[in-house]
């Protein structure tokens, strides 16, 4: 999941809470993660615990429906454009959360959202929103 996002192991690490060390053994089994992280899997990327514990595809199931992965992509895109373009740099799980809140609008006020994160990412970086 965390490669079909294209987030590093840092950044991946780093939205969940957990070290890069921890991921590494996970990934390549050599430790089991806590149940948490299941929890958080699906808060942050939609992703159904069930696919985590038995999945064997390499698509990551949603749990609420099948992910359109290349729009995910783009908003990714976006938002790593958009706070490049206005100068701000956000923990991983804040920019997670706002990639997150952007793929959970309707698709079809996606040139809308991005003038909207726009605005709102340069009103931050002039300390007009905290």
């Amino acid at each position: 999941m965390r490669q079909r996002a294209g987030l590093s192991l840092d950044r991946f690490a780093d939205a969940l809470g957990y070290s890069r060390r921890a991921l590494v053994n996970w990934e390549q089994n050599a430790a089991e993660p806590p149940i948490g992280v299941l929890a958080k899997l699906r808060q942050i990327y939609d992703v159904d615990p069930e696919w985590v514990v038995l999945g064997e595809d390499l698509s990551p199931r949603t749990r609420f429906g099948q992910t359109d992965w290349s729009r995910f992509d783009r908003i990714t895109r976006d938002v790593e454009l958009a706070c490049d373009q206005v100068g701000v740099d956000f923990e991983p799980q804040v920019r997670a959360e706002l990639i997150r809140g952007l793929f959970d609008d309707d698709p079809a006020d996606e040139e809308a959202n991005r003038k909207q994160l726009r605005q709102t990412l340069r009103a931050i970086s002039k300390g007009k929103i905290a």
